[in-house]
């Protein structure tokens, strides 16, 4: 199936996406440098990227060495997009942008000096120049408060989803299955309901692919620190901190008598090209678990999709999404980028030729709803008296008479009872008031009126009065010729009059009294005798 291109233009796509999004229970999204770029943090391979921005200043330095006046050369220059910006600090004309990202920097200590200085730069300009993050980032909190969002696997190295609340560490796991049961939905979000264990443990919510700025690793031990000020003092003059750690170890056999041991150095906690991840083992797992989650959607926003591991990823989740049934799950890439027909076709189903938070503000317009969270619902629900009766009122909508509780009722239920929209009813309990036998004015039981017969379009009374009169009568006598000492013989059942039907001359006590009156092949004749109650 070929991917279809959404653009800004395309209202319509935007809008099936958007009743995708909304209609999904489980997201799993994967992102990439794209989201922070209106945070000012380059991304890498796009016109205004890091290796753009690398490859102008280049082009700068060996048009510098080959003219003698450098100022008149760069007056007039023509501009271009990636000119615009300029790196906070010189790269060596030798030094690729890809260079910068390749774990072949660790033999050439001029790559190895370039990296540390770009690296404490980056993070010395995201802690300090960047105030408040994108409404991508927004978004994907927005996807964990409503209870939809799986994981975020993330290459971007600025820890921005951490400023949201977003769980960024890789020793919680992977968390709970259970905060997608019908059970864990229910309730509000709470701190106790997140803590390690709990229903609604998300684990590791931001699976962080390349590394993070928050520690320092050493190359010896592998051991991890916080990174301080002044571990980037001297990152930021191209040389490597000492782990402490070692140089303990060191120093502790040296004072025992022993042969010291080597003293590594720390360097940035990411991940480069060609190197595994130091919690390889923790990310399979991760990764594992989601696969078995069956996600409904799959979005990838802000990345070009290059690198090789994190192409095999999307293509194992893009399978998982595909599995559902009726072909519900989605794959939504959303890039400036065209993705590449050949190797993408079959896995992709929306291309978004938008921007990314210009595409977050566009969902929320289509479906606000999506950004909703779910609140607490803090309700008093008061049963009606006998004060407050119903009274129907124009429109169908029955009401409440005005009474003494009247500031108990819901303030939602009567503004929605005030909307000119289809009838609805304020339900009220139900009072049991026994059944009533109207005597007319001579001491005579009324007859109840049975309604119409639409065929033959008559009356058929009820001599259910004059049956219950004659059983009186039956009673009184039998009573009396028992204490007269007589001999006590089978009651004679009233009669009641004519039913009225045609061909049916024959009384129902009659037919009940000649029942009784049959002898039994089973059971001996049994005497009836009516109790007085």
């Amino acid at each position: 199936m070929p991917i279809l291109e959404v653009t800004a233009e395309n209202r319509r796509q935007l809008q099936n996406i958007a009743n995708t999004l909304a209609a999904a229970r489980k997201v799993v999204v994967f992102t990439g440098a794209g989201i922070s770029t209106n945070c000012g943090i380059p991304d890498f391979r796009s016109e205004e990227g890091l290796y753009s921005l690398i490859q102008a200043q280049r082009d700068a330095a060996s048009r510098n060495q080959t003219s003698g006046n450098t100022k008149s050369k760069s007056s007039h220059s023509p501009p271009s997009s990636a000119k615009s910006k300029s790196l906070p600090f010189s790269i060596p004309n030798n030094v690729k942008g890809k260079d910068l990202f390749d774990s072949q920097l660790w033999k050439d200590p001029i790559s190895t000096s370039v990296f540390y200085t770009f690296i404490a730069s980056l993070r010395k300009q995201i802690y300090e120049e960047v105030r408040k993050v994108t409404s991508t980032h927004r978004f994907i909190k927005t996807l964990r408060d409503t209870r939809r969002l799986v994981r975020c696997y993330t290459q971007n190295i600025d820890g921005l989803e951490a400023r949201e609340g977003l769980n960024t560490d890789m020793t919680h796991g992977k968390g709970s299955r259970a905060r997608f049961t019908k059970k864990s939905m229910e309730g509000q979000r709470s701190l106790a309901r997140t803590q390690p264990g709990a229903d609604l443990d998300g684990g590791c919510e931001i699976v962080p692919l390349h590394g993070d700025l928050r520690v320092l690793r050493c190359t010896l031990c592998q051991q991890t620190c916080d990174w301080e000020d002044r571990h980037s003092t001297r990152l930021l003059a191209g040389k490597a901190p000492t782990c402490q750690l070692c140089a303990a170890a060191n120093q502790d056999r040296q004072n025992r008598g022993k042969r010291g041991t080597k003293i590594g150095t720390l360097r940035p906690n990411v991940v480069l090209y060609g190197e595994e991840h130091p919690s390889a083992d923790t990310v399979g797992e991760i990764t594992a678990s989601d696969l078995t989650m069956n996600p409904d959607v799959l979005l990838i926003l802000g990345t070009s999709l290059h690198v090789h591991g994190l192409k095999t990823m999307v293509r194992e989740f893009a399978k998982a999404v595909h599995a559902k049934a009726g072909g519900k799950g989605k794959v939504v890439f959303v890039n400036l980028t065209r993705p590449s027909e050949s190797v993408w076709k079959g896995v992709l189903d929306y291309w978004v030729c938008m921007d990314c938070d210009a595409w977050v503000d566009s969902m929320r317009m289509h479906r606000p709803d999506i950004f909703q969270t779910q609140l607490g619902l803090n309700m008093q629900v008061k049963k009606a008296n006998d004060k407050q009766t119903p009274k129907v009122i124009a429109g169908g909508i029955v009401a409440v008479k005005s009474s003494d509780d009247k500031e108990n009722l819901l303030k939602s239920s009567v503004s929605i009872l005030q909307q000119p929209t289809r009838p609805r009813v304020l339900l009220t309990p139900k009072q049991k008031r026994p059944l009533e036998n109207t005597i007319a004015s001579a001491e005579k039981a009324s007859r109840f009126v049975l309604p119409l017969s639409p065929q033959k379009r008559r009356q058929i009374p009820d001599h259910s009065s004059q049956l219950l009169d004659q059983l009186k009568e039956a009673t009184s006598t039998e009573k009396s010729a028992t204490q007269g000492g007589r001999t006590k013989e089978a009651s004679q059942l009233p009669t009641p009059p004519s039913t009225g039907h045609r061909g049916n001359k024959r009384c129902l006590a009659q037919s009940y009294q000649e029942l009784c009156d049959s002898p039994s092949k089973k059971k001996a004749r049994v005497c009836l005798e009516i109790w007085q109650d």
